[in-house]
């Protein structure tokens, strides 16, 4: 069996997932074309927000994933983790603004 070796840009990679700047602005990006759609939230699963992480107390959230809470809290956005429990848990980041939020 073959190991694949860790290349430069593969590791750029892992560390641009770990950077809380990197995902807020990627999920500004998204927010940006929900609210340009005309609606008033968004939802992701990504930066560890729809592996099971974060279905616990936030205080004991992955450190990425609490950083990204605080920084939307601070532009202003309602920001939580919305779950599903069914056969699986399905969880994820929720983030609202405007009148409903």
């Amino acid at each position: 069996m073959t190991t694949e070796r860790l290349t430069a840009a593969m590791a750029e990679n892992i560390t641009r997932s770990k950077d809380p700047t990197l995902a807020v602005e990627t999920i500004l990006k998204g927010i940006r074309t929900a609210a340009e759609n005309g609606r008033r939230e968004y939802i992701t699963r990504e930066y560890g927000f729809g592996d099971g992480s974060c279905y616990t107390t936030e205080d004991k959230y992955p450190a990425l994933c609490k950083s990204i809470l605080k920084e939307l809290r601070d532009l202003g956005f309602k920001a939580d983790i919305g779950s599903s429990c069914g056969q699986f848990v399905d969880v994820w980041l929720y983030v609202r603004w405007g009148e409903r939020a």
